[in-house]
């Protein structure tokens, strides 16, 4: 029977070769391009007039919200239970502190000029509702590498624990699942037929893609081209270089390098180009802050009342008061309407009379912790791995260790040298901050061998160990959380929630923006009828 397209791609899958799938599907002209996504929110002018919003949280989605509500004529003002504004968008320089819950103080000590960004710390390309506010806001933009095949791969399921260049686990697995798909297109037994035609630009572009070798038998990866690697780099024109010998396929199969590593820019949300803003990520949420109010003096943070903790949420019918403490002191504020941003493991300890199945819903959203570890250190993963920017990944518990993109051939420059999620997350930041630190370096050294001599004035945070965010994002691959998030974002007569967790870009700023316009868009129609 004749080899169909369903079976080569099935093929395809199955061995992890998702870069093939697409070029698969490019070739047979099945992949159209995606509508474009629309940025910019805009209400009437003066719609709110006489109209005012309380808004609980300062972060993102928060600050957004008062500036476009800002902007519509509605009088807003902002309870931020924290001394600072950007939530879990926290960019540490020299002298900044910060305390979690259960740990000591921790002050960052990095030489003047460096930074970590310890929340979010890049943006993707397709975030356009993000792009969009720096365009207007004057938030400088860089780009931010997120792969390069210098990076590096560690992984415990070969011998001992082996490390490698990305590229040379990327284009020996691309190699050999290239030859086993040329092998498979020139043995028919599927069902329905493919052209002559089809099967042979099939076959030359596997040649192109795997970098396959033709061979009187018909093609076999030898690593020819040397995508994967040089024993031996180039140098003279009597010096060709010697190619690395391919890894061994069923060796690559063992090291499962491909489960979160080596193919993890194909995912959407990592996909380039990516940007991050020069001087670091806050200066993003900083631009919503310096914004002038529309109808008085001042600007978008002058509305933020600092060291305002809620306490109380009363919903009535045509008022929403919220108590909340101040400096210790018991205090109330009545508005017309509220938003709330407040994380939704903080939220669910609030008294409220919202109904039992949505706070149900705020309880039940399913959550995941996050980590980092950052250091500052003398550049060597340039000038001894000529690694400029993008991420090392290890099956070791510091899953991540990213470069900076910026301040190339300076002396020093900041290594995220842990970042991960979930349950290993849950475990790491569970340790002491001395502890973590530790872990970190000796990990670190499976990387780089002289990592731990150059690392040095590192800090650890631990997102669900944060008095006043708890988690690190929503778990949208959770079978639970598509319908409490749901249940989330329907408004509760003049109550309205809003963050990243109710949307399917959760840790992402993207998210905290798209909800935000979607509870001022909800309040404009009530107002509006």
């Amino acid at each position: 029977m004749p080899v169909t397209r369903r079976g080569l791609l099935n093929g395809l899958a199955r061995l992890g070769g998702a870069g093939a799938v697409y070029e698969a599907l490019a070739l047979w002209d099945f992949l159209k391009p995606p509508p474009a996504s629309a940025a910019s929110l805009e209400l009437p002018r003066n719609s709110g007039n006489g109209k005012s919003v309380a808004i609980l949280g300062a972060g993102v989605a928060g600050l957004c919200a008062a500036y476009e509500l800002d902007q519509a004529g509605y009088d807003c003002i902002i309870l931020e239970a924290s001394r600072r504004a950007g939530g879990r968008s926290l960019t540490l320089r020299r002298g900044d502190s910060f305390r979690e819950l259960g740990h000591e103080f921790q002050t960052c000590a990095f030489d003047e000029g460096l930074y970590l960004n310890a929340g979010p710390g890049r943006i993707p390309h397709h975030h356009v509702q993000v792009i969009d506010y720096c365009r207007r806001f004057g938030v400088a933009l860089q780009p931010y590498i997120f792969a390069s095949r210098a990076n590096l791969v560690h992984t415990a399921y070969l011998g001992n624990g082996r490390t490698m260049p990305v590229r040379r686990a990327l284009y020996d697995l691309q190699g050999h699942v290239a030859e086993l798909l040329a092998k498979c297109s020139a043995t028919p037994g599927l069902d329905l037929p493919v052209s002559g035609d089809d099967l042979e630009k099939l076959r030359e572009m596997l040649a192109t893609f795997g970098d396959l070798t033709k061979t009187e038998s018909g093609y076999a990866y030898r690593n020819k081209s040397g995508h994967a690697g040089y024993d031996v780099p180039p140098g003279l024109a009597n010096e060709p270089g010697k190619v690395l010998s391919p890894m061994a396929l069923d060796e690559l199969l063992r090291s499962r390098v491909w489960d979160d590593y080596i193919y993890r820019d194909t995912d959407y949300s990592w996909q380039t180009s990516l940007m991050e803003p020069v001087g670091g990520m806050d200066n993003f949420f900083k631009g919503f802050l310096r914004q002038p109010l529309a109808r008085q003096a001042g600007t978008i943070e002058g509305l933020v009342r600092y060291g305002a903790k809620a306490t109380a949420i009363e919903v009535g019918t045509d008022r929403v008061t919220v108590s909340f403490d101040d400096r210790d002191t018991e205090r109330a504020l009545s508005a017309d309407y509220c938003i709330s941003t407040i994380p939704a493991p903080i939220f669910a300890t609030l008294r409220t009379n919202l109904p039992g199945p949505y706070m149900a819903a705020v309880r039940d959203l399913p959550i995941q912790a996050a980590g980092k570890v950052g250091w500052q250190a003398e550049r060597f993963w340039e000038t001894e791995d000529q690694i400029y920017g993008g991420i090392s990944w290890t099956t070791d518990v510091i899953t991540q260790v990213w470069y900076p993109s910026h301040g190339y051939l300076s002396g020093k420059g900041t290594l995220t040298g842990a970042y991960m999620y979930g349950e290993k997350a849950e475990r790491f930041n569970a340790l002491p901050v001395a502890e973590r630190l530790r872990v970190a370096k000796e990990q670190g050294e499976k990387l780089h061998a002289s990592y731990g001599r150059h690392v040095e004035r590192g800090v650890a945070i631990g997102w669900n160990n944060m008095e006043f965010e708890r988690f690190g994002w929503a778990d949208e691959t959770d079978p639970a959380f598509r319908a409490n998030a749901e249940r989330l974002t329907a408004p509760q007569g003049r109550f309205h929630m809003a963050g990243d967790q109710l949307t399917f870009w959760s840790g992402w700023q993207e998210g905290a923006l798209i909800s935000a316009h979607a509870a001022v868009r909800s309040i404009d129609r009530q107002t509006r009828g």
